[in-house]
């Protein structure tokens, strides 16, 4: 099978009607790892930064190896024995404390997606610092599959990949084209807000702004209807924009 590099990347359409990923009030949760920081007519932002779930993990599966190995102490006298269970978990412990260090020390890492100057930006890897901002035209989304440790298929996903330094960022896991298509039709500033009802509150005001602009046509081809939050409001942009 061919690698994903060599395809196409993903089109900016919207093809897939937003359900799971309609953002809610109750998800916009600012200053918080791996939650929305922002959303808005003007900009939707995530925390990407790493969170402590790696850390219970690892560190929790090393210390139940050690309450086994002190179990195992009380009732053998093998030292060869309790050293191997120690030789196991200690590795376990490492990584726990490594995940832990990772969290208190990497760089804060957020996509933010500008929509009124239709840019999006986003991070390099690791404990890199620096984010990339470029025209959301400019973007190039890949889809990719999703493995287990014995490298079965899993699922799928989609990412960045930059062109120009080679690198990517891992965007979405669950329903990952819907995700995209959510991407695409945020970064639509001439059409209305995507479903949500984190984006109610600001839903006049984008129609005010593009009422003013005479309802110009959408930047991207949309597979199903996008109306506005009214009937009063689509007929109102029917008469003006035509669309």
């Amino acid at each position: 099978m061919s690698s994903f590099w060599k395809n196409k990347p993903l089109e900016k359409v919207i093809r897939y009607p937003i359900g799971y990923h309609q953002i809610h009030q109750e998800k916009v949760k600012p200053s918080k790892r791996l939650e929305i920081q922002e959303a808005n007519d003007l900009f939707f932002v995530t925390n990407e930064t790493s969170s402590l779930t790696s850390f219970y993990i690892y560190f929790g599966i090393g210390v139940f190896a050690l309450f086994f190995i002190w179990i195992t102490a009380s009732q053998k006298n093998s030292s060869e024995e309790i050293i191997s269970f120690y030789a196991i978990s200690l590795p376990f412990l490492l990584i726990g404390l490594f995940h832990l260090i990772v969290f208190f020390l990497v760089p804060v890492k957020e996509i933010v997606l500008d929509r009124m100057n239709s840019k999006i930006t986003y991070p390099r890897l690791f404990g890199n610092k620096e984010h990339r901002t470029i025209q959301f035209d400019s973007l190039h989304v890949y889809a990719a599959m999703t493995t287990s440790g014995d490298f079965a298929v899993t699922g799928k996903k989609i990412r960045i990949k930059d062109r120009k330094y080679s690198y990517t960022w891992d965007l979405e896991s669950t329903y990952p084209e819907e995700y995209w298509s959510f991407m695409v039709w945020y970064m639509d500033k001439n059409r209305p807000l995507p479903p949500g009802t984190a984006f109610d509150e600001y839903r006049q005001q984008d129609f005010e702004r593009r009422k003013a602009e005479g309802f110009p046509k959408p930047l991207y081809p949309s597979r199903f209807e996008t109306p506005e939050a009214t009937p009063a409001q689509q007929r109102e942009r029917k008469k003006i924009g035509g669309w």
